[in-house]
């Protein structure tokens, strides 16, 4: 079983919806970018914070019309970073995950990604 923290306070606040509203239309581009921008800050925060294998990947688990993403932040022992981005949902199992359970998830993503690769 693994433990869930909130992201650091040394990594800015997450973008909010708010922030992309240009003459009053909403710009989901800009959001995809400052949301992927915010996710490598973080990557970067692990990584120079810890080591291991699978340091920094995300993995996320469906919760109601979304998902819950969390950022591996050690596998020994399993500790695991709340990406609080979209709805912020929180996987009401996920602190029940093994370390075994986390490397599979990241296999799987790696697969299903490769096998829709963009020519």
């Amino acid at each position: 079983m693994g433990k869930i923290y909130d992201p650091p306070k040394e990594i800015k606040p997450t973008p909010e919806l708010r922030d992309f509203r240009v003459d009053g239309k909403f710009d989901s581009k800009k959001m995809d970018e400052a949301e992927e921008k915010w996710i490598g800050e973080l990557r970067t925060w692990c990584k120079a914070n810890s080591n291991g294998e699978y340091v920094g990947e995300v993995v996320h688990q469906g919760v109601a019309d979304g998902y819950a993403q969390y950022m591996v932040y050690s596998l020994k022992p399993l500790e695991l970073i709340h990406i609080p981005l979209g709805d912020s949902y929180q996987f009401q199992w996920a602190h029940r995950w093994t370390a075994s359970d986390i490397k599979m998830m990241i296999e799987q993503r790696k697969k299903m990604k490769s096998m829709f690769k963009q020519a």
